[in-house]
């Protein structure tokens, strides 16, 4: 084997300027005292240095669906045959074949970072073979890993039950120390942080504009709808009310979330892997003081019973998007909610999650 379990590679498709959760675990193990790599999807607007981790890039012909995938892990097992590093970690099912295979041939040790359920996302509904393709993919390599981690309960539960692999928890929260709380009022400013992708809430949140004349929407990010929602804001003679920020730098996200007074986390029913969900975005409107309006799901309702730092609504539709919206009129509750957001953050710090990813970690060195 190349290299100790300490000296890593992680691999994502991801852009690393704007992943968020990976530059805070690569920090923390870097931080540690492991030999950090982070191999990314290759981007030509900007690129990250950042201290000793080292930055390596893959750059594809195709940019997105079957033929991005299968690219991308042909280039990248190469890379990985090269490596040095003693273990590789993958981030998502979209890397792990050609990690598993990698590690495999090189005695490498293999983690798995599994922050969604990657087959059941809402781009692959009715698209039964792509489907299949990916769960045999996760039927095939996820048993063969030797440290696997997710970022809630409900998919630890989902993959222990459909895989037999033992599953920690590492959940994806901002560092409270950096974030200052807002202030407590609410400005009718919706924020939604995130991929502009199907099922996601932006377009019934665009379309809830109708109704709400007086609110106005913040997105900040991009994705494979990013351009269909500019459109129908402009069909819909709303767009004065949408600022479209795009892909937007992590230190600059919560001097944005500043401007707004609620943030929006709200995805289609249909997908079991939004059901399952536990969303960055959730803790990053806490962190920013922000009351939140999300989707009853298991993960929500566990935490909002315990802190109550927003509210819930029961289905997918725009008509419900707006009641809730119109019951944070309310001052009283809206004030409350707020507070609660402040008052409650700290129990959700990745100062506190960061000691047991750096915990997870160390149990490679003790396996044989």
């Amino acid at each position: 084997m190349d290299g100790s379990a300490k000296d890593i590679i992680f691999c994502s498709t991801s852009l690393a300027m704007y992943d968020r959760r990976m530059q805070r675990i690569t920090q923390a193990l870097s931080d540690s005292g492991y030999q950090v790599k982070w191999l990314s999807r290759y981007y030509d607007r900007n690129s990250i240095k950042s201290g000793v981790i080292i930055y390596d890039y893959i750059k594809c012909i195709f940019s997105s669906g079957i033929l991005f995938y299968l690219e991308f892990n042909i280039r990248l097992f190469f890379k990985l045959l090269r490596s040095s590093e003693g273990s590789i970690s993958c981030i998502d099912l979209d890397t792990l074949l050609a990690a598993t295979l990698a590690s495999k041939l090189k005695g490498k040790k293999l983690i798995f970072d599994a922050h969604e359920i990657f087959y059941e996302v809402p781009e692959l509904t009715g698209k039964p073979f792509k489907k299949w393709i990916w769960k045999q993919v996760a039927r095939w390599c996820i048993p063969k890993t030797d440290l696997c981690y997710t970022v809630n309960n409900s998919l630890k539960k989902h993959y222990e039950k459909h895989y037999s692999t033992s599953f920690s928890v590492i959940r994806n929260v901002p560092d409270v120390s950096t974030q200052k709380a807002v202030a407590i009022s609410n400005n009718k400013t919706m924020a939604y942080l995130g991929a502009v992708n199907k099922g996601r809430g932006v377009e019934i949140a665009i379309q809830s504009l109708q109704q709400l004349i007086d609110y106005k929407l913040v997105i900040i990010g991009e994705g494979d709808e990013y351009n269909q929602m500019i459109a129908l804001a402009d069909s819909l003679n709303i767009s004065d009310r949408v600022d479209f920020r795009g892909y937007t730098s992590p230190d600059k996200i919560f001097s944005i979330l500043s401007e707004c007074s609620i943030g929006l986390n709200v995805l289609v029913a249909e997908s079991e892997n939004y059901r399952l969900s536990l969303a960055n975005k959730f803790f990053d409107y806490m962190h920013a003081g922000l009351p939140s309006v999300n989707m009853r799901y298991p993960e929500y309702e566990s935490i909002l019973e315990e802190h109550e730092v927003g509210v819930m609504i029961d289905e997918y539709e725009v008509d419900g998007l707006v009641k809730a919206l119109i019951r944070l009129e309310d001052a009283g509750l809206f004030e409350e909610l707020a507070g609660n957001t402040i008052k409650y953050r700290g129990f959700y710090t990745w100062g506190r999650e960061k000691v047991g990813l750096v915990g997870v970690y160390e149990s490679l060195l003790y396996q044989s």
